[in-house]
């Protein structure tokens, strides 16, 4: 009856443990979209001033050029044209600062990019360095290696068939008293 009671509270222990792992399933997932929709309400608020300071511009320059051009005292005709040079000129300038900006855009994401890919190359020069080491060392160290130095199979891929041979019963287990 005891081993009953002891498997008993370990399936219970179990689905404790998978209940907890649900839960916190849910409450990430829950997190994430609280954070997604922070981020859309950022953009759109973000869009929504970029919309007005676009306004803004557009309407100081308009009145900027009415007041350069004297338009007040153009007759209709001539006026009408003129607001319309004016609205295309401001037009192409509120063009030419978004692609500025999408520009610089661009370069930060590059240069992100171009920092994620040296990265990338650092940690392969260093993966690489590992293995040569383990390639140099390792047959000198036969016997000696704590578990771990190897990560992988793959890292014992790197040996010949006799290496390997000799390698994979030789992890020692110091504390056991049978290798002694």
């Amino acid at each position: 009856s005891n081993g009953i009671n002891a498997e008993y509270g370990e399936e219970e222990r179990n689905r404790l443990r998978e209940l907890a792992e649900q839960e916190k399933r849910i409450r990430t997932r829950i997190e994430l979209q609280e954070v997604e929709r922070q981020q859309l309400h950022i953009k759109a608020a973000k869009q929504q001033a970029e919309r007005e300071e676009d306004e803004k511009f557009r309407q100081e320059m308009l009145a900027k050029f009415a007041n350069d051009d004297k338009i007040e005292q153009m007759n209709a005709q001539k006026r009408r044209m003129k607001q319309l040079e004016h609205r295309r000129a401001v037009e192409a300038l509120i063009d030419d600062r978004r692609k500025r900006f999408e520009a610089e855009k661009a370069a930060e994401i590059k240069e992100i990019e171009e920092e994620n890919e040296r990265q990338r190359l650092r940690q392969k020069i260093i993966e690489e360095e590992r293995q040569k080491l383990l390639q140099e060392h390792a047959a000198k160290l036969l016997g000696f290696m704590p578990k771990g130095v190897f990560r992988d199979g793959q890292d014992l891929s790197l040996f010949d068939a006799e290496f390997r041979t000799n390698f994979e019963p030789k992890q020692v287990d110091y504390f056991d008293e049978r290798n002694w």
